[in-house]
């Protein structure tokens, strides 16, 4: 079978064209590709900056929560014996912060509420007329000042020194005796 040179040469030509466009759309696929690969790995940087964010967050809070938690355990002797001082009664104190009491722990005379220990600052505004009529106890002047800021004008907000020594030690377990620290027993 003969063809005319003209012939060979457009098919050569034809061809190449047909080489040179499928290269073309590799090279472009392979391009899309990288870009694809790009846009995902900085979703996924995204995604775990966020994660980190709030991991820190979290460790943040629950530190927060504890620090709370602390000082709210170290102002219940004190807050209890202000309370008894004022009334001539003996208050009792709640074992934990109440969420209508902006997370302070009540202390009530009877069975009226006289004081809150240790509310959350940021909370209190929602509380504020609750908490009104009672007497505020917190840790520190900053934590009085971050409670007044958010409290009704005119709040009783007492400071109390909550120390080591208004923190109760834990009780040994039931029929266990305390054991002397070494090098403060008096045989020595």
């Amino acid at each position: 079978m003969w063809t005319a040179p003209q012939y060979a040469q457009q098919e050569a030509t034809h061809l190449e064209a047909e080489e040179r466009r499928k290269r073309l759309e590799q090279e472009e696929q392979r391009r899309l590709q990288e870009e694809e690969r790009v846009r995902w790995e900085q979703y996924q940087e995204r995604l775990r900056r966020e994660d980190r964010e709030r991991a820190r967050a979290r460790g943040d809070h629950e530190a927060a929560i504890h620090d709370l938690l602390e000082r709210q355990a170290a102002l219940e002797k004190p807050a209890f014996e202000f309370v008894r001082r004022e009334t001539g009664v003996h208050p009792f104190v709640e074992d934990g912060g109440a969420a209508e009491f902006a997370m302070g722990v009540p202390v009530y005379v009877g069975l009226t509420p006289y004081g809150v220990i240790c509310p959350v600052a940021r909370r209190v505004a929602a509380a504020r007329d609750r908490l009104a009529q009672l007497v505020v106890f917190a840790a520190s002047e900053g934590e009085r000042r971050r409670i007044a800021a958010q409290a009704r004008p005119g709040q009783r907000i007492e400071v109390l020194d909550g120390g080591l020594d208004a923190v109760p030690s834990p009780r040994p377990p039931a029929g266990q005796d305390t054991l002397p620290l070494a090098g403060l027993s008096g045989s020595e």
